[in-house]
């Protein structure tokens, strides 16, 4: 049964297939994700169209199939659409770019979900530098090509080898590393990497799911803003 939506921080509009939260923006300060997986194209435009309706902006749809990029590029003026992330952003609006927040990785498969994670960080309102070129294949180079970097806030490293490169990229600096395994690689996909993050021995590393680009630029977006409010 659906209705029209409740109003405050706590506002839910139903659809009948799906309660919309849209007060989440008013408590949370960011609106919520539309997450793809499982749900059709017609319902996922429906939720999106439901949160902006509600005058979110900067709306994430992830893990969004080509189908549903499309659709959404259609039904939302401005929709910003990166098909390799899987990923749609819209109604949205320039952030303030605060502090910085740095993605790594070294083997293209993987960024993928690099590349989600620094869009949901950007799109939150955190000035991200993407480095996709580190080392792997020579640790020995890691140091000097950390020191090229500017100070960020945080890092986040993706990785879906033996998991390796976060807990080395720890150790060589002085700042929170958010762990991102992916299931680019392996007869487990990402299995590996996720339980080399989750057994890090370098302390400052903390660990997402594999593949969860999103929890990863949220939570770095978060740890960068607090200097910066």
């Amino acid at each position: 049964m659906t209705g029209p939506p409740t109003t405050g921080t706590d506002a839910i509009d139903e659809l009948g297939f799906a309660r919309v939260d849209i007060g989440r923006g008013h408590r949370r300060g960011h609106p919520e994700a539309v997450f793809c997986e499982g749900k059709t194209t017609a319902e996922v435009v429906a939720i999106a169209e439901s949160l902006t309706g509600a005058g979110a902006v900067n709306v994430l749809a992830t893990r969004a199939s080509a189908e549903t990029l499309r659709a959404l590029r259609a039904a939302f003026s401005g929709a910003v659409v990166h098909e390799r992330a899987r990923l749609a952003v819209l109604s949205p609006v320039a952030g303030r770019g605060i502090g910085r927040v740095e993605v790594v990785c070294g083997r293209p498969e993987d960024e993928p979900a690099a590349e989600e994670a620094a869009l949901v960080a950007e799109a939150m309102g955190s000035r991200v530098v993407r480095r996709y070129d580190a080392p792997v294949h020579d640790p020995a180079a890691l140091p000097g090509w950390l020191r090229e970097q500017d100070g960020p806030e945080v890092l986040i490293v993706a990785d879906g080898t033996g998991g390796a490169l976060p807990t080395l990229v720890s150790g060589l600096v002085d700042r929170m590393v958010i762990a991102l395994p992916t299931s680019a690689s392996g007869e487990l996909p990402g299995k590996a990497a996720l339980l080399s993050a989750l057994n890090a021995c370098s302390p400052g590393v903390v660990t997402v799911n594999i593949d969860n680009g999103y929890g990863a630029g949220y939570a770095a977006h978060l740890i960068n803003s607090r200097g910066h409010e």
